[in-house]
């Protein structure tokens, strides 16, 4: 039984985060705490491995589907790599219950600015990237990558609303670029904490790995094929009630 309920939720959060473009730390954090008892420390680091096959999935579905401007992604993914390692070493000299809090705190923010970039932008289809449209989103994964490595929240949930309205790249382009991004940066951040804390769970990174790699592949075709207002309102409201109960056990 356990088996099958990490591989479905791999599955649905899988698909859930390559649809939409997030990094998927911010569904199998919570999901590890409250259903399978695991603590924040362990659940933190356990997501981040998992990330690694999802986000590998769905980077290659993105890449063979030709919607990642792979070498903008490398270039968010450096500018974010300090401040991922500086999360990963704050979280882990942390009380639990004051991680767990600001994860609740975490989602319910996420679940806001989901609300407030709930809207259409206008588009361009011949992006050139050059050091002007860098400097137009560089802050973001500068100052979110410090989310990662300290919650496994992704960069993403804040990067594709900058994406679409500052550098005016469509939504399949915006969210393949930032998993591209996340790719990168799960791989680095899961690094750092297994070498501060080693704390993971194998048999849970497997099993989840294992439903990840399918969702990964159809969450890529979902984001190309329907509106995503479906998946973000359904998003929103999920959040809200993660970010309730986490907080409401950490008081």
């Amino acid at each position: 039984m356990l088996e099958l309920g990490l591989i479905f939720s791999g599955i649905i959060i899988g698909s859930t985060s390559m649809a939409i473009g997030i990094g998927g730390g911010i569904l199998w954090t919570p999901l590890l705490i409250l259903a399978y008892g695991l603590s924040p420390l362990e659940a933190i680091s356990t997501s981040l491995f998992i990330q690694i096959t999802g986000l590998g999935s769905g980077t290659f579905a993105y890449i063979r589907a030709k919607l990642i401007h792979i070498r903008l992604s490398v270039i968010l993914a450096a500018v974010a790599l300090p401040g991922v390692v500086l999360g990963s070493y704050v979280t882990v000299n942390l009380q639990e219950h004051t991680i767990q809090m600001v994860l609740g705190i975490m989602a319910m923010v996420l679940a806001i600015l989901f609300v407030v970039s709930n809207q259409e932008a206008e588009t361009q289809k011949d992006f050139k990237l050059n050091a002007k449209a860098v400097r137009k989103v560089a802050a973001i994964p500068a100052f979110f990558g410090f989310l990662m490595g300290f919650l496994s929240v992704g960069v993403s949930e804040w990067l594709i609303p900058a994406l679409r309205h500052r550098l005016k790249l469509d939504m399949p382009h915006a969210i393949g670029t930032s998993i591209g991004m996340m790719f990168i940066l799960a791989i680095t951040s899961s690094i750092v904490h297994f070498n501060l804390s080693g704390n993971f769970h194998g048999e849970i990174i497997i099993l989840s790995s294992i439903g990840t790699l399918i969702g990964g592949q159809i969450g890529a075709r979902i984001s190309q094929r329907i509106n995503d207002q479906l998946l973000k309102q359904s998003f929103i409201y999920l959040m809200t009630l993660i970010g309730i109960h986490l907080i409401f056990q950490a008081i």
